[in-house]
């Protein structure tokens, strides 16, 4: 099977196939660590406490000879001699070797005129960026200082940043090498302007390696500029271009920055952003109106950088363009835009950190909705983002997402597609592999360092530690399998010898990508080796160590696009039973794990070893079918299992058993915990046609019925009965006798029927216990859908506790005159005495153990109307209190404080029911109404428990109650209430009520009898004497006579005039008119001094006198006297 080997770089490399479903999730699990190389990561170290790795980039040197170099950025670096400082930073080239510690530092930057500069704490190497291979690199220090006046009372520091420029060998060689790169240098001083414009905190190369961008975030009270320079000398534009100052503020939002917004704290370039084939400069703000802000910028003819796309941030301080860069990750010809923002926040959804992708339209920014890509709170998702390249040669570029606080450090890997970003991360590079914190503050990609066509990926810390993963090669692989024959005939043997059924495999191969060697495995029957039952198959070629179901072999694919094929045969066993499931033959294949070899001193590092496409399946599965007997004409065995009863049982013998109870609902089986040690499961199962009609359609032989048995904790499998012992099936359980599996037969025959007993031990049936509930399946390898089933019953534990009572006496008599409430002095007023005895017995275990018991008796003291009934006058409770002990009982009796009728019997006073206070009690009538004969005939039940009368609840808790208790209730029967209300009835009957209640956690108590109800006789003294009432027709009558005698008496007095009334005279008044009497005619009157009252004839007075008024004639003027003046008048 194994073609010639030769020799590869890694050492044999081949591919393990192996069949079933377990191997496709192994798979999947692995694209979790896709193809960069995390086993053979390349690890670099630097001096402690310089933040080497701050800043990170991969370069690759051409000239004068090829060299891959991984440049590193220690900003706190200790300073060179010369610089006088104690810390300037510096920038480290480290080779690519196995060696940690390596790295040099580049040659930079060396001496210091202190008279103009201070470069203690400038840190040199905060940004590092690599032009590409054969390019220039850029490194900067955004705190370098220019000094003036030294020494001097103007003494001016400005932190204006300078940035160096290298060759390719990482050396200065032409006119823009150097150290010269100081924009802000000159220019007006304070932080108003130039003063802190802290150049270099940002650089980078533009995409067509022309132009280089220095982000200056200080600059204009911070808010930020971006300085954009050409260094292609053949380039005629030489121009030095910048963004916008402050007077220069252009209408729209894209013009619109204000200060502190750090213009320029991340920098990017590329061709497309807006238009096609235009160069574009994006420049991030992340603290632009307090969410940030990434702003995309073109070149005009006044050297400045005009902004026309403005993107904001989503939340309030996220940062929001901390980070970016630009990418085509869909590959349609327009560059896309991915911008972090690592202070985003997410409460609710607990997310830390965000990345945004924003997809190009065309060079359309306007109404995009971004994709957001999130990390874990306070992980800083997004502070460091890196294009890949194709990372897995799928056409689309790949991205990397630092967050360096998730853990010790995590670094996402996202694959790019046409539909922009693959939001669920390819691979996840996590820091605790590689024992370093912080990992992912910085990365750099883009660059293959190794020579095998893949990029890598350079990752960079704040624990002075950067690392190196190199990305795998990977393979596509082409496989197939071909099987003969396709069934397999149990009655046609044709292997060898004639006596067994053989099956022929074949495996053939293919790949495109790196050579390299295969080892392929044969696994055959895999799903019944994966249910843990016994392989039916023999490989005959295979090795001895391998397991009999199992061929495994090597194959050399020299070239690609070659077809290698490999030959396998396995042999049936004889006596097979699974004769209707399908041998599953999987195949699955993986490259051949590479050995490793030591480097010698020297030597370039070991290529990495290649991997499998993890989004290729890397299985292939086919089935091998039996020809089936038995199963009807189409050869399909339609079975019809069905579990036709399923019920619990009490044992009685080795073979009786009888049901359990059921419950009133006649669906639940009750279960008593009195000490059975086992318990019965009766299980009948058929395989009967479901249609008679057409037993064609189902009830096929079932093959491999089976029954199997889930128990819960409480029960646990004992054995299996039958009543035929021929129909005993083979029941198996598992260790812990939980799980049971019962064959029923291979095949279960059309019409079968079977009926048996499970034997289920009920040692772990505890109090707390409260369901039993089994869970039934039926399985059968032939053709039928089948669901489980459940069998229950309740656990109950049923106390045995008994109630009686009686009354002493069982009659009672009620005679006398009404008397009042207030009336009543003692026991003997109220009415006939009765005692109530109820006894309480227990005949099982102590109720401490389970709960708390009440005797309650209901006591109707009152009728519906609120007058007494009976009347409590003691309460006394023996037993259940410990020995020698008397209860106490709630509420009291004797509300009234009636003396009673012995001396040992002492006062107890009852509480009044809820919301009733003694004063309120109706007080009863001193008066009785006489009933009829007729009513005489009632008979009356005063029960609480129908409405006829109302009660008081006695409650005696029984505390040790272990045998027996006894109640003694005395009462009195109110005398009154009866003579008032049914002194004309014939009996009443006075119901008593007692019951036993139990407090307890324990749900599944029972009480059963434990309420009994104790009736007394009342009747009316035969010696009373009651008087009659009139009968109705005599009250009519005398009604009716009463009103004939009024209507006589009032027509009599009409006759008389009585009704009459006497009427005055009507009153004539004269009429008066003035006349001229002669005076000689006129009477004279004598005047006097005393007034006299006359009056005319209607009896009006007048007055006559010196006080007297003029009379006024008929026409109103008065009457003139004698000499002509007013006067008396004449009548």
């Amino acid at each position: 099977m194994a073609g010639a080997r030769s020799r590869d770089p890694w050492g044999a490399s081949g591919i393990c196939y192996l069949f079933g479903s377990l191997l496709v999730e192994l798979l999947f699990s692995r694209a979790v660590a896709f193809n960069l190389d995390v086993m053979g990561a390349l690890r670099k170290e630097g001096e402690p406490g310089s933040l080497f790795g701050f800043s990170v980039a991969l370069h690759r040197q051409l000239q004068p000879r090829p060299q891959s170099w991984l440049l590193v950025g220690a900003p706190q670096a200790l300073a060179l001699p010369g610089q006088q400082a104690n810390r300037t930073g510096g920038l480290f080239a480290c080779p690519l070797s196995l060696e940690e510690t390596d790295c040099y530092r580049v040659d930079i930057d060396q001496g210091a005129d202190m008279q103009k500069e201070s470069k203690e704490n400038q840190w040199l190497g905060v940004s590092v960026r690599s032009q590409g291979p054969g390019g220039k690199i850029v490194t900067c220090a955004h705190r370098y200082e220019a000094r003036q006046r030294v020494d001097q009372i103007l003494e001016t520091r400005d932190m204006i940043g300078r940035c160096f420029v290298l060759s390719q060998d990482l050396a200065i060689r032409d006119e823009l090498d150097g150290g010269e790169w100081k924009f802000c240098e000159g220019r007006p001083q304070g932080h108003e302007q130039f003063g802190f414009c802290q150049q270099g905190t940002a650089a980078a190369f533009s995409p067509d390696s022309h132009y280089l961008l220095f982000g200056a975030p200080g600059t204009y009270n911070w808010k930020g500029l971006l300085f954009v320079t050409n260094i292609d000398s053949s380039d005629p534009d030489q121009l030095v271009y910048k963004t916008l100052d402050p007077a220069d503020r252009l209408p729209g939002p894209a013009g619109d920055l204000a200060l502190n917004s750090y213009l320029g704290f991340s920098i990017d370039s590329g061709k497309g952003l807006v238009r096609a084939e235009e160069l574009s400069f994006v420049a991030g703000a992340p603290r632009a109106n307090h969410k940030g802000a990434v702003v995309i910028l073109r070149k005009d003819s006044a050297s400045r950088l005009v902004p026309e796309v403005m993107l904001s941030g989503e939340r309030l301080t996220s940062g929001f363009g901390y980070s970016l860069a630009v990418a085509d990750l869909n590959s349609d010809g327009w560059p896309d835009l991915i911008v972090g923002a690592p202070y985003f926040f997410e409460r609710q959804e607990e997310l830390g950190g965000a990345v945004y992708v924003y997809l190009n339209q065309g060079g359309h920014w306007a109404g995009i909705s971004p994709l957001r890509l999130c990390g874990s709170p306070d992980s800083m998702f997004g502070i460091s983002l890196a294009v890949l390249g194709d990372l897995n040669q799928d056409g689309f570029p790949d991205i990397a997402v630092g967050a360096p606080f998730d853990g010790d450090g995590k670094v996402f890997i996202y694959h790019g597609s046409s539909l922009g970003v693959v939001a669920k991360p390819s691979q996840v590079l996590e820091g605790e592999a590689v024992g370093i914190k912080s990992f992912g503050y910085s990365l750099s990609g883009s660059l293959d360092m190794d020579g095998n066509q893949y990029p890598d990926l350079l990752v960079g810390s704040l624990a002075d530690t950067a690392v190196l993963f190199r990305a795998r090669p990977i393979l596509h692989v082409s496989h197939e399998v071909s099987i003969a024959p396709r069934s397999i005939d149990l009655e046609q043997p044709n292997c060898a010898g004639g006596h067994s059924v053989c099956v022929d495999l074949r495996v053939c191969f293919s790949y495109i990508a790196v050579p390299s060697s295969y080892s392929p495995t044969v696994d055959a029957d895999t799903d019944r080796r994966l249910r843990g039952q016994v392989p039916r198959v023999t490989f005959l070629s295979r090795n001895l160590e391998e397991p009999k179901h199992q061929a495994s072999g090597t194959v050399w694919l020299k070239h690609q696009h070659d077809r290698v094929c490999g030959d396998a045969m396995f042999q049936l066993q004889e006596n097979v039973k699974d004769k209707l499931r399908a041998i599953v033959v999987t195949l699955s294949y993986s490259l051949q794990t590479p050995r490793l070899r030591r480097q010698a001193p020297g030597q370039g590092l070991p290529p990495v070893a290649p991997i499998l496409n993890a989004h290729q399946p890397s299985t292939q599965r086919a089935e091998i079918h039996f020809l089936k007997q038995g199963c009807g004409e189409d050869k399909i065995c339609q079975s019809n299992l069905q579990l036709v009863r399923a019920r619990f049982c009490t044992r009685v013998s080795d073979t009786e058993f009888q049901p359990l109870p059921m419950d009133v609902d006649g669906t639940t089986a009750l279960f008593a915990l009195s000490g059975q040690p086992v318990i019965g499961l009766e299980l009948m199962v058929t395989n009967l046609p479901s249609d008679p009609a057409q037993p064609q359609a189902d009830g096929d032989d079932a093959h491999e019925a089976q029954l199997l048995v889930m128990l819960p904790d409480s029960l646990h499998y004992s054995g299996v009965r039958a009543l035929d012992p021929a129909e005993k099936p083979l029941c198996l359980s598992n260790e812990n006798a939980s799980h049971v599996e019962c064959e029923l037969g291979n095949p279960m025959k059309r019409g079968a029927q079977v009926t048996f007993y499970l034997i289920l031990s009920t040692s772990g049936i505890s109090i707390e216990t409260t369901e039993l509930e089994v869970e039934l399946l039926l399985a059968t390898i032939s053709e039928q859908e089948l669901h489980p089933v459940s069998a229950r019953a309740r656990v109950f534990i049923e106390l045995p506790l008994s109630i009686a009572g009686m009354a002493i006496p069982q009659q009672l008599f009620f005679s006398g005159v009404v008397r009042g409430e207030r009336a009543m002095q003692s026991e003997r007023d109220v009415g006939s005495k009765v005692k109530y005895e109820v006894t309480v017995s227990n005949q099982g275990q102590s109720l401490r153990t389970l709960g708390s018991a009440f005797l309650n008796i209901m006591w109707p003291h009152e009728i519906a109307n609120g007058k007494w009934l009976l009347y409590p006058m003691q309460v006394e409770l023996e037993g259940g209190q410990g020995p020698g002990q008397k209860g106490l009982c709630s509420p009291r009796p004797n509300i009234l404080h009636l003396d009673v009728d012995s001396r040992d019997r002492r006062r107890r006073e009852l509480e009044p029911p809820e919301q009733q206070e003694p004063g309120e009690r109706q007080e009863p009538s001193m008066s009785w109404w006489p009933v009829s004969s007729a009513e005489k005939k009632k008979n009356i039940t005063l029960d609480c428990a129908r409405g006829t009368a109302n009660c008081v609840v006695f409650s005696c808790p029984l505390y040790s109650f272990d045998r027996a208790a006894v109640l003694h209730v005395w009462g009195r029967l109110w005398n009154s209430t009866f003579l008032e209300e049914y002194s004309a009835v014939k009996s009443l009957e006075v119901i008593v009520r007692a019951n036993i209640t139990v407090k307890s956690s324990i749900k599944n108590l029972m009480l059963r009898d434990a309420s009994t109800v104790i009736p007394v006789m009342v009747y009316l003294d035969p010696m009373a004497v009651v008087a009659e009432g009139v009968p109705w027709w005599v009250i009519l009558l005398a009604v009716l006579a009463g009103l004939l005698v009024l209507a006589l008496l009032v027509l009599l007095l009409w006759k008389m005039g009585f009704f009459k009334r006497a009427k005055h005279p009507e009153a004539t008044v004269p009429q008066y008119h003035a006349v001229k009497i002669p005076r000689e005619d006129r009477q004279q009157f004598k005047e006097e001094k005393t007034g006299t009252i006359l009056r005319n004839n209607w009896g009006s007075p007048r007055r006559e006198g010196p006080d007297a008024h003029p009379i006024l004639a008929a026409d109103g003027h008065p009457e003139l006297g004698p000499d002509g003046h007013p006067g008396p008048g004449t009548a």
